[in-house]
C-alpha cells in the first residue's frame, strides 16, 4: 500500500515539485485551521489533523500562506507554520523513520521526556497521526514533521496500519461509539475536530473514526450514498444513515444546509449549538420541529457508491 501511495504522490506532485514550492505539506500542529482566504481573519472552512499529508497548490504573494488540497479533495488556505513542506523523497524519508501511529485518546500531550511531569512539546487530539521511533518506560518516542521529538504515553497510541485494519468498514456499534463520543462538543463553523464541530464536520469525523473519508460539506455529502427515504418513513432508516435538511424550491430542486446522523428510535445526532440528540417524535423531549419541517431526504453511505473512499487509500 505504501509503495502505491508514494507512486501516486510522485506523479501528482511531479510538475509542482519542479518549481520552488515543495509540493507536499504535512500538518505539524494538532489541528490545522484551513481558511477561505490567506489571512487569519478569513472564514475558517475546515480543519486538518496532525500528520495528514496535503497537496500544496500555490503560495500566496508576499505571505506565508499556502493553498492546499486535503485527502477529501477540499481546498483552502493554511498558514505556513502549520505545515512542514517536503518533496516526495523527503516525505518518503519522513515516513520511513519509524512506525506510523494514530492517537486514539480524545486529547493529550507530547512531552519533552518520558514523563508526564516534563515540559509539553505539543497538544494532541483524537485521530492525530505521528511517527513512532521507539518505546521506552511506557512511552513512545515520536517525531513531528518538523523534526522535533517528544514522548506520548504508549496506551494512547495504536499502530496506524492496525487501526486501519480494525476500522476497514463502519459498523453500527462503532458508528454509535464515535458519534456518542462527540456529544457535547461546541459548535464551530468549519470545525472537524474535538475542538469544535459544525454539522458536516461531525458526520465527517464519525466516518473518519471508522476509516472512511466523506466529502467536507453537507451539500457534498448529500450527493453520496443511496437514497433510503424522502417521505419521513423513519422505519426505512438504520444507524449511521445521514439525514439532510434545507430548502425545497418550487422547481423541484433543493438546497442542503444541514446534516445529521440517524441514531435509531426516531432520534438523530447533529451539531447545532453543540453536538446533541434530536428527535422526530413529537412526544419526545428532544423533538425538533424546526428540522422536521425542513427535512429533505436520507442517504445511506456505502463505499462502493460515488466518491466515498477508505482512509487506507489516502496518503
Amino acid at each position: 500500500m505504501k509503495n502505491k501511495i508514494w507512486i501516486f504522490l510522485g506523479l501528482s506532485f511531479a510538475a509542482l515539485g519542479q518549481g520552488k514550492i515543495k509540493p507536499i505539506g504535512i500538518v505539524q500542529v494538532s489541528v490545522g485551521n484551513v481558511r477561505s482566504e490567506p489571512a487569519q481573519s478569513a472564514e475558517m472552512s475546515t480543519q486538518v489533523l496532525l500528520g495528514t499529508p496535503v497537496k500544496i497548490l500555490e503560495k500566496a504573494d508576499a505571505k506565508n500562506w499556502y493553498l492546499v488540497q486535503m485527502p477529501d479533495e477540499y481546498q483552502g488556505w493554511i498558514e505556513g507554520g502549520a505545515i512542514a513542506r517536503m518533496d516526495s523523497l523527503e516525505f518518503k524519508q519522513y515516513k520511513n523513520q519509524g512506525i506510523e501511529l494514530i492517537f486514539t485518546t480524545f486529547q493529550g500531550k507530547i512531552h519533552s521526556h518520558a514523563s508526564e511531569k516534563s515540559e509539553i512539546v505539543s497538544e494532541l487530539v483524537w485521530l492525530d497521526r505521528l511517527i513512532g521511533l521507539k518505546k521506552m518506560y511506557g512511552f513512545w518516542e515520536v517525531i513531528l514533521p518538523n523534526g522535533e521529538k517528544g514522548f506520548v504515553k504508549e496506551q494512547e497510541l495504536q499502530a496506524y496500519r492496525d487501526w486501519l485494519y480494525s476500522n476497514s468498514e463502519p459498523t453500527k456499534n462503532r458508528i454509535l461509539f464515535a458519534a456518542h463520543s462527540l456529544l457535547g462538543i461546541p459548535y464551530l463553523w468549519g470545525g472537524t475536530s474535538v475542538k469544535g464541530l459544525d454539522c458536516s464536520g461531525f458526520t465527517k469525523t464519525v466516518f473518519q473514526a471508522n476509516g472512511w473519508v466523506l466529502p467536507r460539506d453537507a451539500s457534498q455529502q448529500a450527493k453520496e450514498g443511496l437514497l433510503v427515504d424522502s417521505t419521513r418513513n423513519w422505519s426505512n432508516l438504520t444507524v449511521g444513515d445521514l439525514l439532510f435538511f434545507g430548502e425545497k424550491r418550487a422547481n423541484g430542486t433543493f438546497k442542503v444546509v444541514h446534516v445529521g446522523l440517524w441514531e435509531g428510535n426516531q432520534s438523530y445526532l447533529h451539531a447545532s449549538e453543540r453536538t446533541r440528540r434530536a428527535s422526530m417524535d413529537p412526544n419526545a423531549k428532544e423533538f425538533d420541529a424546526y428540522n422536521l419541517n425542513r427535512y429533505l431526504f436520507t442517504k445511506r453511505i456505502q463505499a462502493a457508491v460515488n466518491q466515498v473512499k477508505s482512509l487506507a487509500k489516502t496518503p
